[in-house]
């Protein structure tokens, strides 16, 4: 009997190793199926990122055209502005160029006071059109020297005057709206 007790317990453990084994074999399996369904699942996430990036920079690319697009519009946009704002200013010179050609034909005249009167007339014109461009003569008749819009060439000692007072103009300077163009030259006096 200890031969056949062994027999059957030798066939137990058969059966219980073969199921154990079975067992194994089903875990792994179940292992297996799980990370193939986990591999699954991160490839689809891999193939989302991967679109949105694409996407991302599809769009910036498409902002990146649209931004150079927008300098180079704004860019002709400037040069179209001050193409057409020198055109308007050189349509008002046209007039003050017409009068001044009508002047210089009658140079010749016998009437002397006729052609100064005219010619003033043309300066006036000249005047009024660069002020409505924004030129404005920089002051220099009672005012101190201040440097932002005086250049000092020459000093004078005069009684007649206070410290700093400008005392004679060698050339006039001008201003374009708030901004000097052409600083005034001037003689001060120093005490």
């Amino acid at each position: 009997m200890s031969e056949e007790k062994k027999v059957t317990q030798d066939v137990s453990e058969e059966k219980q190793a073969k199921t154990t084994e079975e067992e194994l074999e089903k875990g792994v399996e179940a292992v297996e199926e799980d990370q193939a369904a986990e591999a699954e699942v991160i490839e689809e996430e891999i193939d989302q990122a991967e679109k949105e990036q694409q996407q991302l920079r599809d769009q910036m690319l498409r902002l990146q055209a649209d931004f150079e697009n927008y300098k180079r519009r704004a860019v002709k946009e400037k040069q179209d502005i001050a193409s057409y704002t020198m055109e308007s200013f050189l349509t008002q010179l046209l007039p003050v160029l017409d009068n001044l050609e009508r002047a210089e034909k009658n140079a010749d005249s016998s009437n002397p006071e006729a052609y100064k009167q005219g010619v003033a007339m043309v300066f006036k014109q000249l005047l009024s059109v660069l002020d409505e461009a924004g030129l404005a003569e920089v002051k220099t008749e009672g005012v101190k020297f201040d440097p932002n819009y005086h250049h000092g060439v020459a000093v004078d000692q005069s009684p007649d005057h206070e410290d700093q007072d400008i005392t004679e103009v060698f050339q006039k300077g001008y201003q374009y709206k708030d901004k000097v163009i052409r600083p005034a030259m001037v003689k001060v006096c120093q005490k």
